[in-house]
């Protein structure tokens, strides 16, 4: 059972960093940073499940306070309304990337 336990969350590590690039391509790296943390997150708390001992305990606790750190140190960094995004990602472009006048 471990094993597999195992497997999974090095699958849902791997998945997080991919779907963390495709965020960052597409909405921006303040946005993509939170979604990466979950997923490590995610993949510490499966890990959790199955090693019960105190390192993997303060190891998961660590990666919630990071990720709490950095998810506010980026929202207090954004400007307002901008929680979370990107200051660039209300403005329309157009196919070749370039912004509207």
């Amino acid at each position: 059972m471990t094993g597999v336990v195992a497997s999974a969350a090095v699958a849902i590590t791997a998945a997080g960093v991919v779907v963390a690039l495709a965020v960052a391509v597409r909405a921006g790296l303040r946005t993509a940073i939170p979604v990466l943390l979950d997923f490590l997150l995610a993949a510490g708390l499966l890990r959790l499940t199955v090693d019960l001992e105190w390192d993997a305990i303060a190891g998961t606790a660590l990666i919630v306070a990071i990720r709490h750190l950095i998810t506010a140190g980026l929202a207090f960094g954004a400007p307002p309304g901008c929680a979370g995004k990107d200051a660039d990602a209300g403005h329309d472009r157009d196919v070749a990337g370039s912004r509207d006048a």
